[in-house]
């Protein structure tokens, strides 16, 4: 399902500008990140794609379906869109109700709904606690219960918001599996974070935003390798691609596994 941003405008009703003639096409099944400095646009550009902001001018859409003629309720079925903030997302008295709310919303029959939860409990490791009230986890797992929240619904496009926040390394690698067989399902996957080691090692494809425009927009190797944009975006290159950088690497690697896969065949082609 193709996500086709054209020129949209959109200020608020303070009068602050937040999106200044942004255009954007995801092609299904795409993982994409969109990143930049606090107040660039990130997170009001992706609330235009489920419908809870309407551009002041352009237009979006979602598939066949342009965003102004569906409600956010209509397009919750295409994107599901996981809130920075877990604590503004979740409102049911147990972690099963609130895993199963979306599923239920979109009519889906009782043991479709049952399956979904379980899987997405199970994938966010929060089976043991689908009993408790979300209230009681601590915010790392009230996150996991709005990242599951958004996995039960089987929406074609999935939006994060800075979903690493709050995670230890365990949960990390979790959320890295989750986002890598959304994509084996053939799901469109929008991440918006500051963590750009996360996404080096998960998403293809940056989106860099700066004062509400689209600055640049490439593959993850040609992005990283952008340092003078990336600094004065405020931005610092994750930590395998510095160490690539240092050690001279041609092109830039930006995984673990690239990195020694590049110190590997260096060291074969001495020894020949």
């Amino acid at each position: 399902m193709q996500i086709h941003v054209e020129q949209v405008h959109f200020a608020y009703p303070n009068g602050v500008k937040a999106l200044n003639g942004v255009s954007l096409v995801i092609q299904p099944g795409e993982k994409v990140a969109l990143v930049g400095e606090n107040g660039s646009g990130k997170s009001t550009l992706a609330r235009h794609l489920n419908g809870l902001l309407r551009p002041d001018a352009g237009r979006v859409r979602v598939g066949d379906w342009q965003t102004i003629e569906h409600s956010p309720a209509q397009m919750a079925s295409r994107v599901a869109y996981v809130f920075q903030n877990p604590d503004e997302q979740l409102f049911r008295r147990r972690v099963w109700d609130e895993v199963a709310f979306g599923p239920q919303n979109l009519g889906q029959p009782p043991a479709q709904v049952r399956a979904q939860v379980e899987q997405a409990l199970a994938a966010l490791d929060l089976s043991s606690v689908s009993d408790l009230n979300p209230r009681d986890l601590g915010y790392s797992g009230r996150r996991r219960v709005a990242l599951a929240s958004a996995l039960a619904m089987h929406t074609p496009v999935l939006v994060f918001d800075e979903p690493t926040a709050g995670l230890d390394d365990n949960e990390l690698a979790a959320l890295s599996e989750v986002v890598t067989s959304l994509h084996r399902q053939g799901k469109t996957v929008l991440v918006i974070s500051h963590d750009l080691d996360f996404l080096a090692e998960n998403v293809d494809r940056l989106v860099l935003m700066r004062q509400g425009e689209v600055v640049l927009d490439a593959p993850a190797p040609q992005f990283f390798g952008q340092q003078a944009l990336l600094e004065r975006s405020g931005l610092a290159a994750p930590q395998m691609v510095r160490l690539s950088q240092c050690l001279g690497q041609s092109p830039l690697a930006i995984t673990v596994e690239e990195v020694l896969a590049d110190l590997g065949q260096e060291r074969s082609n001495r020894s020949k």
